[in-house]
């Protein structure tokens, strides 16, 4: 069996604390920023990226595919999100091209 000193103990378990602090920060902006992010000045292309790479930060907020589109079409800009409400489609893939093509 391995001994650690106690100073030794404590430093490790504040570093530990530290890190955990740290990447639950991290982790929660990420979240904040999918939450409100916007297509902005961004491409459709670009939005898409974001918006999937940030989702792994809130799953709770996508756990469907509908709640998932729902979410993307929030974010797109006001003339594309008019083309694309109508249309009531469910299924991500087939949103993100649909909002590709409604842009061109």
């Amino acid at each position: 069996m391995c001994s650690v000193s106690t100073k030794r103990y404590n430093f490790l378990l504040v570093e530990y604390h530290n890190f955990s602090c740290t990447k639950r920060e991290r982790y929660m902006g990420k979240k904040k920023e999918f939450l409100e992010l916007k297509q902005g000045n961004m491409t459709v292309s670009e939005y898409e990226r974001e918006f999937v790479r940030l989702s792994k930060y809130a799953r709770e907020w996508v756990l469907t595919e509908v709640e998932m589109c729902k979410r993307f079409e929030k974010g797109l800009n006001e003339d594309i999100k008019l083309l694309i409400e109508i249309l009531k489609i469910r299924e991500f893939s087939v949103l993100a091209g649909r909002a590709h093509k409604a842009r061109n």
